[in-house]
């Protein structure tokens, strides 16, 4: 692993320096710096590719600080690879210790509705991804998956959800009619505490 980026006056004035290459768009200079050894230079090099819808670029800017275990840049690398549909990377990322690969993962396989592969995840790294459920920022498909793994704020949600959209069904509100009709796995769902 390389030295973290200290608190030193040189360091501040090295990510200043930085920080005002990328806003001037001096991109030559920065990736002068960064090919020089300058961890600031490259994070802003890599973040300056990124805006510019140059992902692939700014992963491998970013990559090598990753793999020497800098956080700031596994965080980047795995929200770039999940973005850019990269999930053998981020797998292999995850399956290597890297938590932020790991939330990564867990994200996009609850976007793309990876029921099974997230469920396996969800088992095999309940602890870690614990805030990442906590979180409940996915689709009722994924609450449900969690409710079924026990977790009790998912349970109480999905319980909720499901008794509004049985209500409403019930008021005649066709889309919540249409949905019970086409999913009756959901209609007769009843989760059970653990």
């Amino acid at each position: 692993m390389t030295d973290q980026v200290g608190d030193t006056a040189q360091d501040a004035e090295q990510w200043w320096q930085a920080y005002q290459l990328a806003e001037n768009d001096q991109a030559r200079e920065l990736r002068e710096r960064a090919e020089a050894g300058d961890e600031h230079a490259r994070r802003q090099l890599a973040s300056w590719l990124s805006d510019r819808a140059k992902t692939e670029e700014a992963i491998e800017v970013i990559r090598p600080l990753a793999d020497d275990g800098d956080e700031v840049a596994e965080r980047f690398l795995a929200r770039w690879l999940a973005d850019g549909d990269r999930v053998d990377e981020l797998r292999g990322r995850a399956d290597a210790g890297s938590y932020p690969a790991l939330y990564g993962l867990a994200e996009w396989l609850a976007d793309h509705e990876h029921i099974g592969e997230l469920r396996a995840l969800l088992a095999d790294h309940r602890e870690l991804l614990a805030g990442w459920l906590a979180r409940g920022a996915y689709p009722m498909r994924v609450v449900r998956l969690a409710a079924e793994l026990g977790d009790d704020a998912a349970w109480r949600r999905l319980q909720a959800w499901l008794s509004r959209l049985r209500e409403r069904a019930a008021a005649g509100d066709e889309n919540a009619r249409e949905f019970l009709a086409e999913n009756p796995d959901w209609r007769q769902f009843r989760p059970q505490r653990r």
